[in-house]
C-alpha cells in the first residue's frame, strides 16, 4: 500500500536480557490507510508497546522499515501523537493547562493555546471542567482529557496504548462509543492497542492479532461491519463469528485455517504468519 499513512515492513527488535538477548518483535508487517482505525491485540508481553515506541521514534528497529505517509520516516520523533496507558495528567495543573502542554512545547502562547483547547472542550465532553484538577475527575474524564491533549499534539497518526484499560466495563463501553464519535469527525489515522477482543472488533476497520514473544502478526482481519456502530453490534452473527476466530488465534498463538466466512459481505479475513512462544513483556517506555 504505497499511499499508506503507516507502513511497517519486516520490523524486528531485540533487547539485552539476563545473559542473552530478548527478541521482542520478529518480522512484523502492518499497514494503516489514511483515516483508518486499526486495532492491535495480543497477550501481555508480545511487544505491542515496543512496536508503538518504534513507530513513534522513541527507539529504532534492528531490521525492517517504518514509513509514514508513503515515505521513509527517517526521523519519526515528534511526527505522531502518542497516548500511553496512563493518562499522565500533572496533578498541579488544571484540566485546561494539562491539555495545552503539547501546544506550549511547540511555542504557542498560553492564551492562544487555551483558546484553541477550550474550543474543543464541548466536543471532548469536558465543558465545565477546564478549571478542575485531575484528582477531582472520573476515570472517563481523565481519559478524555488525555485524548484531547494527544489530539492537540498534532500529527496525522494517533497511537493509543490501551487508553481505556483501567476503566470499569460500563465506563469503558461509553468511552468506546465516544471515541468512535470523535474519530468519525476527525478521521485521523488511529492505531489502538487493546487486550479486549470485543473492543478490538467494535472499534476497528482493520485489526491485527499478535503472537506471544517474539511478537509476530498471527492474523489480519478487515472488519466490514456497518458504521456508526452501536452496542447492539456485539451480538450480531458477523461480530460473533469474527470474535470466535480471534479468540482461537489468541489461544493457539497462530493463525487458524480460515474458511470463507458465511457472511462474506460483512467480514473479510486474511491469515498471516504462524508461531507460538512463551509470554514475556517487551521493554516498555
Amino acid at each position: 500500500m504505497s499511499d499508506a499513512a503507516l507502513a511497517v515492513r519486516g520490523v524486528s527488535k531485540s533487547f539485552a536480557g539476563a545473559g542473552r538477548p530478548v527478541r521482542a518483535l520478529d518480522g512484523v508487517d502492518l499497514v494503516a490507510a489514511p483515516g483508518e482505525l486499526v486495532t492491535l491485540i495480543g497477550p501481555s508481553g508480545c511487544g505491542k508497546s515496543t512496536l508503538f515506541n518504534l513507530i513513534a521514534g522513541l527507539a529504532e528497529p534492528d531490521t525492517g522499515t517504518i514509513a509514514l505517509d508513503g515515505q521513509g520516516a527517517g526521523q519519526r520523533l515528534g511526527r505522531v501523537a502518542y497516548m500511553p496507558q496512563k493518562d499522565l495528567l500533572l496533578p498541579w495543573r488544571t484540566t485546561l493547562d494539562n491539555v495545552i502542554l503539547p501546544l506550549e512545547v511547540r511555542g504557542v502562547r498560553r492564551d492562544e493555546a487555551r483558546r484553541r483547547a477550550l474550543d474543543l472542550f464541548p466536543q471532548f465532553g469536558l465543558e465545565g471542567f477546564a478549571r478542575a484538577y485531575p484528582q477531582t475527575l472520573s476515570g472517563g474524564m481523565r481519559s478524555r482529557a488525555a485524548f484531547l491533549r494527544t489530539v492537540l499534539a498534532g500529527g496525522s497518526l494517533l497511537l493509543l496504548d490501551e487508553p481505556f484499560g483501567a476503566l470499569d466495563a460500563l465506563t469503558r463501553g461509553q468511552m468506546q462509543e465516544w471515541l468512535l464519535g470523535v474519530w468519525e469527525r476527525e478521521r485521523r489515522t488511529t492505531l489502538f492497542i487493546t487486550h479486549d477482543v470485543d473492543e478490538a472488533i467494535f472499534l476497528a476497520d482493520r485489526l491485527y492479532v499478535m503472537t506471544p514473544r517474539p511478537g509476530r502478526i498471527a492474523l489480519t482481519a478487515t472488519v466490514e461491519l456497518p458504521r456508526p456502530r452501536t452496542p447492539d453490534l456485539l451480538t450480531a452473527p458477523a461480530f460473533v463469528q469474527l470474535k470466535a476466530r480471534l479468540l482461537r488465534a489468541l489461544r493457539d498463538g497462530a493463525a487458524p485455517e480460515l474458511e470463507a466466512p458465511s457472511l462474506a459481505s460483512d467480514i473479510d479475513l486474511v491469515g498471516s504468519h504462524q508461531h507460538a512462544d512463551p509470554l514475556i513483556e517487551g521493554v516498555r517506555r
